[in-house]
């Protein structure tokens, strides 16, 4: 696993850094669950009902657990609720960058990951998603048919289409305040 800017000795002694990497690992093995049983049961159609709808339950559920704020974040996002701020968009073109270096698809144990601690005792981590062969159906090259009228109609401004298998699709990220 890659992790950037965990340079200081501090950061990986911070339990906040374990509980980030949990609570990513979470919303990405319920948000996958949750896309395959879609699909399963009914086709991309319910897919695209679980990202849009379920998979803010998700991270707000993991949130109130936690206490962080779960989120996440893309810099080509079909949600501008999904919008990064000015240092998730920075980590993310740092994540772009050693993915575009790495065998494709990617080795979902080695996605990079960024965590750093702020002035006032807060922390912020970000943990690389990369598009899996199930994401294409939605954010892939070819998106066509009722699929591609599906996004058309519930995100006008979709930016989250056009990506190969294995690039950077976003990150889950985890804030958690200052004590």
């Amino acid at each position: 696993m890659l992790v950037l800017a965990l340079s200081a000795p501090a950061y990986a002694e911070d339990e906040r850094l374990a509980q980030s990497r949990a609570l990513a690992g979470q919303f990405a093995g319920e948000l996958m669950t949750a896309l395959q049983n879609a699909m399963a049961a009914a086709g991309p159609a319910d897919a695209i009902e679980v990202c849009g709808r379920q998979a803010p339950e998700i991270a707000a559920r993991l949130s109130r657990l936690s206490g962080a704020h779960v989120s996440r974040v893309s810099s080509r996002f079909r949600n501008p609720q999904n919008a990064p701020d000015a240092w998730q968009l920075e980590a993310l073109e740092r994540m772009r960058a050693v993915m575009s270096q790495t065998p494709t698809p990617p080795d979902p144990a080695t996605l990079p990951e960024r965590f750093e601690l702020d002035d006032r005792g807060g922390a912020r981590y970000l943990k690389a998603i990369a598009i899996a062969p199930l994401c294409l159906t939605c954010h892939g090259e070819a998106v066509t048919g009722e699929v591609a009228g599906q996004l058309d109609e519930a995100y006008p401004y979709d930016r989250a289409t056009g990506y190969r298998l294995g690039e950077l699709r976003g990150a889950f990220s985890v804030d958690w305040p200052a004590p």
